[in-house]
């Protein structure tokens, strides 16, 4: 796999910020540690699970090693009860970019969840008015059913949303049918028709790719060893605080698998071979995302290069797209 050298026009503004986004393990969050030491900048998590404090083992976020080197947003700051949306990450998120700006350094996000990547770069639709109280009560019916079925209904209210996501999880399937049922509009209708909610923002888009196979195998040494380490001891807190298989975090890839081993309900290996699948499946739909809803100026990197000639390149490539005249 060879990178594929593209200069960004852009049509002479200066981008805000760049971004390292992929697959999951595809060494987004080293990589992103080290170009931030090379460029001075703080890092912007791009994960909808990262997000969530408990879970820092079972979604590979940075280590305390790593967020100790280089600063980081957006790990760790939510309780598992919470709800994070693309609107609420578009909102922080434009915030921290601010701040890290203003501070003279250089903002830095890294994450494969390609939708939170959207909400700067397109920004989502502004939601529309929703009666609290209707709406309070669908959502608790909702929630309360099986997550099959909420994907099999939002299929059919909204097939081409179903048909694009990279994660159709049940946060996701239930504000879908929200708006479906209590707006009267699919998710991808107010997407197309719909104001806005913030102004876009120019980042240079950096996304590392592997192939296949070598994906796949690093899938399932990475699950092995999280099954084996940490990744129980981190559940069994989680439920030990209160947490419930139906809190968002909970819904995490690989979470209820976990779960099921704690309460001595399956082996590891067999908990390795299921969210070895699961993981490999979500990646899947990662890769046809990235390979189609990315600027046209994104940069593909082949993520087996050594770490030090990926942060060279990255490094070159935000200096000459802040340097050059006009930003192009």
């Amino acid at each position: 796999m060879r990178d594929a050298r593209r200069r960004v026009d852009t049509g002479g503004a200066l981008p805000v910020g760049l971004a390292l986004v992929g697959p999951t393990a595809t060494g987004k969050s080293e990589l992103a540690v080290a170009v931030a030491a090379a460029l001075d900048g703080e890092v912007i998590s791009v994960d909808s699970r990262q997000a969530y404090r408990g879970l820092e083992v079972g979604t590979a976020a940075p280590t305390p090693a790593q967020r100790e080197a280089v600063a980081h947003h957006g790990v760790a700051f939510l309780d598992p009860g919470e709800r994070y949306s693309a609107g609420h990450f578009s909102r922080l998120a434009r915030g921290w970019i601010e701040e890290i700006r203003a501070r003279g350094r250089v903002p830095i996000l890294a994450g494969g969840t390609g939708f939170f990547l959207a909400a700067l770069t397109d920004p989502v639709f502004r939601e529309p008015p929703l009666d609290a109280g209707r709406r309070e009560s669908l959502r608790g019916w909702l929630e309360a059913r099986p997550p099959g079925e909420l994907r099999r209904w939002t299929a059919r209210l909204d097939p081409d949303l179903s048909r694009t996501l990279d994660a159709l999880d049940p946060q996701r399937c239930v504000r879908t049918l929200e708006l479906a049922l209590l707006a009267g509009r699919p998710v991808t209708w107010w997407q197309a028709h719909g104001d806005p909610e913030a102004p876009p923002l120019l980042l240079l888009v950096f996304a590392l790719e592997l192939s296949p196979a070598k994906l796949r195998e690093r899938i399932r040494a990475r699950t092995r060893r999280l099954v084996e380490g940490g990744w129980p001891a981190e559940v069994r807190r989680l439920l030990a605080a209160g947490a419930g298989e139906g809190d968002p975090a909970l819904s995490a890839l690989g979470y209820p698998e976990v779960a099921r081993l704690v309460r001595g309900e399956c082996d590891a290996a067999e908990v390795i071979e299921a969210v070895t699948t699961l993981t490999w499946q979500y990646a899947r739909r990662q890769r046809t995302w990235f390979r189609h809803q990315l600027p046209g100026t994104a940069v593909r990197l082949d993520a087996e290069r050594p770490t030090g000639e990926l942060v060279a390149r990255v490094v070159a490539d935000w200096r000459e797209a802040v340097d050059a005249p006009g930003g192009s």
